[in-house]
C-alpha cells in the first residue's frame, strides 16, 4: 500500500504521463480508501485546468513566450511541476528554489490542497502568497520569531519585488510594517547547470532602526524549473544571543531559470544595502520626487547620479500581486519609498493607472513646501 505522498506525486505525474500498470493500480487502490488524496486529486485536477487558461497580465508577448518555452522543455525533466510551469506562465510568475530535498507535507502553489499533516477535511488558504516576474513563493504558514517578537507578514501592504538577476541568481525582497517596526525578508538565489537553491536568507531584527540578520547553508534546492514543496524551519544568527527563526509550513517555491535581467540605467551613486534616501533625514526626503510622474522622476534622479530600475506592480488580489521589471519608467503612478536593490541601484515601485495600488505617495508632512498641493519643482542640478 503507497503511502500519501507517494500517491499524491502519482497523481500529479498522471495529469502528464501514463503510469505503469502496477503504479496505476496501487494509486487508484490508494485513492479508494483515502478521502484525503482524493479531495487531493480533485482539487489538483480542477485546478490545473483553471490555470492553463489564465492570462498572462502585462507581461510582454516576447516574455511570456520564452517563459511557454521554459514549461514545455520542463515536461519531461518534471512531471510533478509541469501543471505548476502553466500556473507560472498564465500569473506571471517565476522563479525559485531552494535547499534541501523536496519535502514531505505542504502543497503546490495555489491548490489550497491540505498535506498529509492537516486534518483530512479542510482546504486551507495560503497565509502568503508572494510573485514577482522570477519568483513564486507561497506558504500555509509562516513566520518570522525574533528579538521576542513574531512577525506574520500580517500588514495591509507588503511590498515583494525581485532583482532578476541571471538564470541562477535572483532574490525575493518583502517589506512590511508590523509590530509598529519595519520588517524585510530577503532570499538569494544561486544554482547551477542542474539546479538551484537559497543560498542566504536575511531577515530584520524586529527594532525600531532594523538590522539584518542572516542564515547561510543550502535550502530548498530542486532541480532547474523544479517546485520545492514541504515544511522548514530555519535557525538565524542573531548577535544579541537570542533565538531567532523563520518558519514555512506548506511552503511551495518555484524558479524559472529565464534569463529576465535588465541592466539599471545610468550610474554613479551605488547605495549601501540599508539606504533609506527617501526616509526622514534622507537625501531625496524632500525633494517632491515621490510625487513627480514615472518620467519626470527618472530624469531628475538620473540627473543627481543614481543608478537606477523599475518595477510595475500589479495587484492580483488582496495583499498578493506581482513585480515585473521594466526597463525604464513605466506609466502609472509611483506608490512607494524606492528601496536599494543588491547592485547599489534604487528601485522605484509604480502602479498601472487603474490598479487598486494605484495611490499617490502623499508630501512628507515635515518638509516645507510653499503649496502643499503644489508638486515642488526638480532640484536644481
Amino acid at each position: 500500500m503507497i503511502d500519501h505522498e507517494t500517491a499524491r506525486r502519482s497523481f500529479a505525474t498522471s495529469l502528464d504521463f501514463s503510469l505503469d500498470p502496477a503504479e496505476r493500480e496501487a494509486l487508484d487502490d490508494h485513492l479508494a480508501g483515502c478521502p484525503s488524496c482524493r479531495a487531493f486529486a480533485a482539487t489538483v485536477r480542477r485546478d490545473a485546468a483553471v490555470l492553463r487558461d489564465l492570462e498572462s497580465g502585462p507581461v510582454p508577448a516576447a516574455v511570456r513566450a520564452n517563459i511557454a518555452i521554459v514549461a514545455e522543455r520542463g515536461r519531461s525533466a518534471n512531471p510533478i511541476g509541469r501543471w505548476v510551469g502553466i500556473a507560472i506562465v498564465g500569473a506571471s510568475l517565476v522563479a525559485a528554489l531552494g535547499a534541501g530535498a523536496l519535502g514531505v507535507g505542504g502543497r503546490l502553489v495555489g491548490t489550497g490542497v491540505p498535506g498529509p499533516s492537516e486534518p483530512a477535511a479542510g482546504i486551507v488558504t495560503n497565509q502568503i502568497d508572494w510573485k514577482t516576474n522570477v519568483v513564486g513563493l507561497a506558504a500555509r504558514e509562516f513566520s518570522i520569531d525574533v528579538r521576542g517578537k513574531t512577525f506574520r507578514a500580517a500588514a495591509p501592504q507588503v511590498i515583494v519585488t525581485s532583482d532578476p538577476g541571471t538564470p541562477t541568481y535572483r532574490t525575493l525582497e518583502a517589506t512590511w510594517i508590523e509590530n509598529g517596526v519595519e520588517m524585510r525578508l530577503n532570499m538569494y538565489f544561486a544554482g547551477d547547470a542542474a539546479a538551484s537553491w537559497v543560498e542566504e536568507i536575511r531577515i530584520y531584527d524586529g527594532e525600531v532602526a532594523g538590522k539584518w540578520l542572516t542564515a547561510r547553508g543550502t535550502f530548498f534546492k530542486a532541480p532547474l524549473g523544479g517546485t520545492w514543496i514541504g515544511d522548514q524551519d530555519i535557525p538565524v544568527t542573531d548577535p544579541a544571543g537570542q533565538p531567532a527563526r523563520i518558519h514555512f509550513g506548506g511552503l511551495a517555491l518555484i524558479n524559472r531559470p529565464f534569463d529576465g535581467v535588465k541592466e539599471p540605467l545610468g550610474g554613479g551613486i551605488k547605495l549601501p544595502e540599508d539606504a533609506m534616501p527617501f526616509g526622514v533625514g534622507g537625501e531625496l526626503h524632500c525633494l517632491g520626487i515621490l510625487q513627480m510622474p514615472p518620467k519626470q522622476a527618472e530624469a531628475v534622479l538620473l540627473d543627481l547620479g543614481y543608478r537606477l530600475s523599475w518595477r510595475l506592480v500589479t495587484t492580483t488580489g488582496p495583499n498578493t500581486g506581482f513585480a515585473s521589471v521594466m526597463q525604464d519608467a513605466p506609466a502609472g503612478v509611483i506608490n512607494s519609498d524606492g528601496l536599494p536593490g543588491s547592485e547599489g541601484d534604487l528601485i522605484m515601485f509604480v502602479a498601472p493607472f487603474g490598479d487598486p495600488g494605484a495611490k499617490p505617495v502623499p508630501f512628507p508632512a515635515d518638509c516645507a513646501v510653499a503649496d502643499p498641493n503644489q508638486t515642488p519643482p526638480p532640484p536644481a542640478p
